[in-house]
């Protein structure tokens, strides 16, 4: 594995020290099954925001939602979990958890790059806000780095992380029929101390209808390492496949910055102001690196 250089941007270093399978791709879940009297369907998709690293394998074993029975998806948001991420102190009466059907297992996230994503759980909720999710993990987790397979701790033992969802997250598919993204941000989830690594997951919610998209073809082929897309607020990462191609998703509206970090001789290379809006892609065509 390929140790960035010192060369990459200030910003890198600030976001990566701070602290989001198997179906197919990109999957539009169905609008056309009959939804459940005073249900709301819900399905939730897996991607991966990668790292240099040949395989990272996380088992998740379970999804719960909480849901405010008295407020609707289109209501404000509003991030305040009360006395801890399991009872809201401010409409308690309100706020319930409940259950999607799940497979769990052991997800290779490095597959999940590129706009690839896997429909990771799904099912009927009581009507009301969805406000937040909580996965539980497994201990069966590993990391895979220069060909060699190491154990991925989980820090302090916790086997779950909360995500808070906001109504820009959700895509509404038809008539209570929603679906949302979670980017697993490998870079932010991922440390290494004392020649072990350890995990605490970071995960993003995105909606395809209120988020962006860059894409593009990097060549010569091997020329090439991780790519960063950046700006003041936000950063995220691609893996190009093997033949160059890559895409970025779930980026907010704005100008970003796109580093592509060379290898076997070739030279790092930045794109400076790229233009992201929401529900569009910008593609880049091919970046051609040099030696």
């Amino acid at each position: 594995m390929k140790t960035i250089k010192s060369t990459l941007p200030g910003i890198f270093f600030a976001v990566v020290s701070v602290m989001i399978i198997l179906f197919a791709c990109q999957k539009e879940f169905s609008a056309n099954k009959v939804n459940r009297t005073g249900k709301t369907q819900l399905s939730i998709f897996l991607t991966d925001g990668p790292y240099d690293f040949q395989q990272v394998k996380v088992e998740i074993l379970g999804i719960a939602i909480k849901i405010d029975t008295c407020r609707r998806n289109g209501d404000d948001d509003h991030d305040q979990p009360g006395c801890d991420d399991d009872h809201d102190s401010l409409r308690a009466s309100c706020e319930i958890w409940d259950t999607l059907q799940i497979r769990p297992g052991i997800y290779d996230l490095i597959k999940l790059r590129n706009g690839l994503d896997t429909l990771l759980a799904s099912g009927f909720l009581l009507n009301g806000k969805i406000e937040r999710i909580k996965i539980t993990l497994g201990n069966k987790d590993s990391v895979m780095v220069d060909s060699v397979v190491h154990p991925l701790h989980l820090f302090n033992n916790q086997n779950f992380v909360f995500v808070n969802i906001h109504r820009e997250h959700l895509d509404s598919i038809s008539s209570n029929n929603f679906q949302l993204f979670l980017d697993f941000n490998l870079a932010r989830s991922i440390k290494i101390i004392n020649g072990e690594y350890w995990l605490k997951p970071v995960l993003k919610p995105f909606g395809k209808h209120s988020s962006g998209e860059i894409e593009g073809k990097v060549r010569p082929v091997h020329s090439f390492g991780s790519i960063m897309a950046y700006n003041a607020t936000d950063t995220a990462f691609a893996r190009p496949w093997d033949e160059g191609e890559f895409k970025i998703r779930g980026l907010k509206d704005g100008t970003y910055n796109l580093f592509v970090d060379g290898l076997n001789g070739y030279k790092d290379t930045t794109i400076n102001n790229i233009s992201v809006s929401r529900g569009r892609s910008t593609k880049l065509g091919t970046i051609v690196l040099n030696q």
